[in-house]
């Protein structure tokens, strides 16, 4: 049995910053700064290692607890589900339902995801996009601030979705640097896919198993998975 995580943001799915509003909607309300997202380069991190991040800029890094990090996290889920029912610009990237229609086909291979997202902020995204029923676990920005063991517990959930069945193989996809260095770290196989913020060329200098300008490129992608 083999399992495919998929990254969410630019990977599957835009929401045309829903997320991004919902965290600097949560800093502001916990007085900690305005538009602070700004002040670091999100892509392919944990939502609460960009908690932390901004916490340190601010001098606040001290203040980060586990009961900071869940008011806060409540603040920005209340925010998130907002943004979400307003997002008019929510784009599901190409190829993406072609993929997983036929993957979710192949009785050797589990679907999951690996995101930095908190869990509940994952589904509720996927669950617009309509795209949640697709996937049976995952590893989320909730397990860890670290994306390798986000990975590493996607791969324990998956192994036991599929159990008494073996994993032999599990493989990351997805659309930055961060998913192919921690997938590897992970020992995960990598693919690599152009559809957020890094060229594909960039995407290629990190070595992955495969990279593809968008997921339309379901025969190379098919063929890595099985082969």
């Amino acid at each position: 049995m083999r399992l495919v995580l998929f990254d969410i943001d630019g990977t599957l799915l835009l929401t045309h910053g829903a997320g991004m509003r919902a965290l600097n909607r949560a800093f502001e309300v916990n007085q900690v700064l305005p538009d602070a997202v700004k002040a670091v380069h999100p892509d392919g991190k944990t939502d609460p290692q960009i908690v932390r991040e901004i916490m340190k800029i601010c001098g606040r890094e001290t203040e980060c607890s586990t009961e900071m990090f869940a008011r806060f996290f409540q603040s920005y889920l209340s925010f998130l589900k907002e943004e979400m029912a307003v997002c008019t610009q929510l784009r599901i990237l190409p190829g993406v339902r072609d993929l997983l229609a036929g993957l979710s086909k192949e009785p050797n291979l589990g679907l999951g995801v690996a995101t930095g997202n908190i869990e509940e902020g994952a589904w509720l995204k996927l669950r617009y996009a309509r795209l949640d029923s697709f996937f049976g676990f995952g590893g989320f920005g909730s397990d860890s601030e670290d994306r390798t063991d986000v990975i590493r517990r996607a791969i324990e959930r998956g192994a036991g979705s599929v159990a008494p069945r073996q994993v032999e193989a599990a493989f990351v996809i997805g659309d930055t640097p961060r998913d192919i260095l921690h997938g590897k770290a992970a020992g995960a196989r990598t693919v690599a896919v152009a559809t957020g913020t890094y060229s594909l060329e960039t995407l290629r200098s990190y070595e992955p198993d495969l990279a593809v300008r968008t997921l339309e490129a379901l025969e190379p992608i098919t063929r890595v998975l099985l082969s």
